[in-house]
Order: C-alpha cells, then structure tokens, then sequence
C-alpha cells in the first residue's frame, strides 16, 4: 500500500501474495525475465508561464504565487470512444460523491467521453481489496498500483503482479518519439520513466510527485502557550513539546495529543531526526539495511520513550492505516504535530490549506532538527514517482482499447496552465469557481469540490504548485530536498523482496510496533534483525550488491 511518502501506509499483506498466483490472468506474457532495453520515452519540457518561481534545486517542482491568466487546450478532440473504463483507486479521504450527485465527475466524463467508474480503496483496506481484485481474475482496465512502505516505487505485492504479467509492457508503444503520439505524457521526466521500469518493461504512467513530497507543521500557537517560543531545537525538546501538547491542555478541555499516527508521522519525524539511512546504505561494495544501523535503533528508543511519556495518541498503531480519523483529527483541532504532501498546507480550498488559513499562521512549517541540535535531520529522496498507473493485460490485447486508455491518460496529463489541468483541479467555471478578473478561482459559495473529487483526480495530473505562498513552499522543500539521500538501490529490483516483502513487512508490524508501544522490549530490535535476515534480507541484500556491482 503507498506509504505517506505518498501515504504513510504498510505495505500489502501476506493476503495479497496468496492471492497474486492467479493475477495473470489477463493473458500477457510474464515479465521476470529480462528483455532488450528500448529506449525511454523522449522528454518534453512543460510550458512555464509569466511569475514562475524556478527552484534553484533539481526536484522541487516550479511553482506559481497565482494563476495563469490564459488558459491553453492541449487535445484538440475528446479522448473517449464512449464506453465504460474502469478505475482502481487508492483514497486517503472519505470516498468521492456518488456519480449521480457529482457536477465535477459527470463534467470528467464529458469531457473523457467515457463513462468513468472508480473503485476507490482507502489507505487502510488497500490490502485486502487488492487481493480480492487479484484473486477474482477480472481486473480494471486501469489499476492504481501502490508503492512500498520504504518509498519503494512498487509495494511488494504490487511488484509480484506484475512479474506473473497482469499488466501491459508500454515500452513499446511509448519508447522515444512514439510517446509524442500523446504528447502530455512526454512531459514526464526521464528519471521517473526509469523508475517505473521492471526488467526492460514500462509498466505504467508513474504518479508525479516532489523528489521530497512532505511538509512538517506544528502548532506554533500552542507552542508557544506551552513555553517553546521557537520550533524544538533537537530530539530531547521535540519529544518534551508533544508531551506538553498531549498533557498540558492547550486546547482547555478539547483533548490534544501531540502525534496521533504510527508508523505515519512518528516515524517519519523520528527517522529524519536521527538520520535513518534511505532503506540502505552502501559502502565498500556493502550494503547495511536502515534496520541494521545504529541510527534505526536509536530512532525507535525514542519512540519508545515519547510512547510511555504519552506523546502520542494512545490508539496510534490504529491510526496509521486509518487515515481518515487521522486527518479528522487534524481538522478538528486535536493534533500538535502533522506530516502530509506539502501542496496540501498551501492549497487554499484542499482539507488541510483551509486548517493552515483558518489558524492564520499558528500551524506552523518547520524542518525537523537533528537528534543532538547540531547536526541536521536527514530525509529521504524519493526519484520524484511513487507508484504508477497500469493498463490491465487483458485491456491492452485490443489495441484500439489500449490507444484509447493512453488517450485519456494523454488528456488527465494536462500540464499545468492548460484547461485539461484546470478542469481537474477546480472543475467547470460557474460550477466551484468563478474565474476573476484576474484569472484566480474564486470559491462559489454552498459547494464543495473536495467531496466530489474525493481522491479520484490523484495520479494522472501532473504535480502542480499554485498558491499564494508558493514561494514559502519551495524555500521549505528546497530545504529538505538539500538534507535528503537517495536510495543506493532506487531503480534495482530484488526478486525475493518481490517475493517475500510482504511476510518482511508483517515482521516490522509484529516486533517493531510492539516495542514502540511498550509491548516488547527495545532489546528484541536485534532479534527482529535475525528475523528479517532469514526470512529474505540477507538474500534480497546479496540480490541487490551483485545489481550495484555490475552498475
């Protein structure tokens, strides 16, 4: 299941693998082995407009303080040929408004000229339908595939399906020039198009998003009445400001915690801290399993401290696959600390920019400090994809149905300025918004865009900040983007994490939450190790240094 990377999630379960034996169903070839590489698909850069603000970091996506005034059409003629295409899709929020009820999806469907069907699976339930979907054998003609808990492209379940062939190879149909045929999709990036490639296979259209996708905010307001004038200045006084936010009634007699998810914001905000490597890390032609450092150890000692202080919520382990409780809680007022995808602080009509401007600056932007005040938190680089969007096998045996598929996908890619990417972002004018004078959306009043869309515009639009405090949203990123690392491995793949990541991921849930919650002790880190090396660490660690030898 995507992570909050993109998600904050677990990975898929050991019920997916059980059931991704029989997800090849659609009648392709499987992909494990190797075939002759083609060329990637040749990049176009997207158009930038009057008032860009061009970061100076490679990464950090260009943004705008406003509008574009004029908006430009990128397809000429409606994709669709008027049938039905079906969607699975991953939601981190309440599911979007029934079709029959929803301007903003019926206008979608126009303008696709398709009747457009979505499954939306939320964070928490990801496993178990995308197993069920698997096991059942009649896929969607396209699928959400989600990426892994340690910002892996493709979760482990993920990666197994598509190595038994449930999904169509576009890396001919979309390899150098051909990928001009739809030429929004040309504006992705060389780098992610690797990133989405298995075994010389492109296996979908990858989900754009920042090299680093996450903003930290806390509560400066309460901060501040608590006796921290400034953001926590290492680990020690970052742990003694949540506990004042869970125990020091900032609020009055509203209950507060200080973190209420884990894994989600915790660990997150604990690895940055004590710098955990980026899944690996690689030296001498070795590579060392963030778990194996002493950096792991000392993130989850904190952990486990801040737990028994009552730092965090006490239904945390919960909380970090029930994203929509945690994001209510946000909402509501209740949470001293908050990690989420950095446009959505600064986006003046998405859930958490409507908290950020109703509080008018007291949920406040910070980077996490390192662990000891001196040296700087360290985060984790991403290639600037986290999972992809895929074409069922079975859909792509008919190449006119497979043509059409890319041609929507060609429309959803709208870059940023264009009527494709506006429609998706603030849906027909009158309808939301009113353009102004001056080209900006301007709210109309009794409606509610977010609940139609719920998630259903996330993974084909290009990654688009446009917001009146885009300069202070590429400063922060930039910032972290600088304290990242990337993954020695980003791009190699490992056939026994493919096969046994699951069962891997399960042994993070049985040792590691329960040390953090008080239910092991931290001594068990090291028998959770000799666990996870023998049940497929130690090979999947031997798998990728012959990978990085040959490089």
């Amino acid at each position: 299941m995507m992570s909050r990377r993109a998600a904050l999630g677990l990975g898929l379960g050991a019920v997916a693998g059980a059931a991704l034996t029989g997800c090849a169903s659609g009648g392709a070839a499987p992909s494990g082995a190797k075939k002759a590489a083609v060329p990637p698909p040749k990049y176009v850069a997207p158009p930038v407009y009057p008032g860009a603000i061009v970061p100076d970091v490679p990464g950090v996506p260009t943004a705008y303080p406003s509008m574009p005034e004029k908006l430009t059409r990128t397809v000429a003629e409606i994709p669709g040929r008027g049938g039905t295409v079906r969607h699975f899709h991953l939601t981190w929020g309440p599911p979007a408004t029934p079709l029959d009820g929803n301007r903003w999806w019926q206008g979608l469907n126009e303008r696709l000229g398709v009747d457009f069907k979505v499954t939306e699976a939320s964070a928490g339930n990801y496993d178990a339908k995308f197993a069920t979907m698997l096991a059942g054998g009649d896929l969607p003609e396209v699928v959400q595939l989600a990426g892994g808990r340690y910002g892996e492209i493709f979760s482990a379940g993920c990666l197994k399906a598509i190595k038994q062939g449930a999904f169509a190879d576009l890396s001919e149909i979309l390899s150098g020039d051909k990928v001009l045929e739809y030429a929004n999709l040309a504006n992705v990036r060389t780098e992610q198009w690797r990133a989405c490639t298995i075994n010389g296979g492109l296996w979908g259209v990858p989900i754009d998003v920042p090299v680093e996708l996450l903003e930290f905010r806390y509560r400066k307001d309460w901060a501040e009445k608590l006796g921290f004038p400034k953001p926590p200045a290492d680990a020690d006084e970052t742990a003694e400001l949540l506990v004042a936010m869970t125990k020091g009634a900032p609020e009055g007699a509203k209950k507060t915690w200080g973190l209420t998810a884990f894994p989600g914001m915790a660990l997150d905000l604990a690895y940055g801290m004590f710098g955990v490597p980026n899944n690996w890390a690689y030296e001498g032609g070795t590579l060392t399993h963030a778990f194996e450092t002493p950096q792991f150890e000392a993130a989850i000692a904190w952990l486990v401290k801040l737990w028994k202080n009552g730092g965090m919520h006490p239904d945390a382990l919960a909380l970090g696959s029930q994203t929509d409780r945690y994001r209510a809680f946000v909402v509501q007022g209740q949470v001293g600390m908050a990690v989420d995808s950095a446009a959505n602080f600064y986006r003046p009509n998405s859930q958490f920019g409507k908290v950020v401007a109703k509080l008018d600056g007291a949920f406040a932007a910070f980077v996490p400090p390192g662990h000891d005040g001196a040296a700087k938190a360290v985060f984790r680089r991403t290639a600037g994809a986290f999972g992809i969007n895929a074409i069922s096998a079975k859909a792509a045996q008919d190449k006119d149905r497979l043509a059409e598929i890319l041609r929507l996908f060609n429309w959803r890619r709208g870059p940023v300025g264009s009527e494709e990417w506006y429609y998706q972002g603030w849906g027909a004018d009158g309808d939301y918004f009113t353009r102004g004078a001056d080209g900006e959306p301007v709210p109309v009043e009794g409606t509610n865009l977010d609940a139609d869309k719920g998630a259903i515009a996330y993974g084909l639009t290009p990654q688009s900040w446009i917001f009146p405090a885009a300069e202070d949203c590429v400063e922060i990123n930039s910032q972290m983007v600088r304290q990242s690392v990337a993954s020695p491995v980003e791009g190699l793949q490992s056939e026994t994490q493919s096969a046994r990541g699951a069962q891997l991921d399960q042994l993070f849930t049985t040792y590691i939450n329960q040390i953090v919650v008080g239910s092991r002790p931290l001594s068990d880190i090291e028998k959770y190790r000799q666990a996870w090396r023998g049940q497929g660490g130690d090979q999947i660690r031997r798998e990728f240094q012959e990978q990085l030898k040959r490089s």
